[in-house]
């Protein structure tokens, strides 16, 4: 038996639907989720959420590269390769954001 979530805006019982759930130009159909009666907002629990993740990657293969680190101008770079480009929607001249995740390096492109 699932626990009784109630919407913080109408305070009233959500109700688990099945709806439609987009990422990143894919679309997952019959998702569960979570649905307010009265305002329509909807959530998805942790366990919903696991499983539109599941089914997320087994759609979505990450695109993954290995490069080494060249020099340019006597300091450490990294070319990247056209698809990595066009996936990230950037282009010469748009700025990126740069940080670290533990040992990760991240590179983010700045929207705004």
């Amino acid at each position: 038996m699932r626990e009784v979530v109630k919407c913080r805006k109408c305070r009233v019982d959500l109700e688990e639907v099945q709806t439609d759930y987009e990422h990143g130009g894919v679309l997952l159909r019959g998702v569960k989720a979570l649905r307010c009666p009265k305002c329509g907002e909807e959530l998805f629990t942790l366990e919903q959420y696991g499983e539109i993740k599941q089914r997320l990657l087994a759609v979505i293969k990450p695109l993954r590269l290995r490069r080494k680190v060249s020099e340019a101008g006597k300091r450490p770079a990294i070319y990247l390769p056209e698809d990595v480009v066009r996936a990230a929607d950037v282009r010469v001249g748009d700025e990126i954001e740069i940080y670290m995740e533990g040992r990760r390096i991240i590179i983010e492109p700045v929207k705004e």
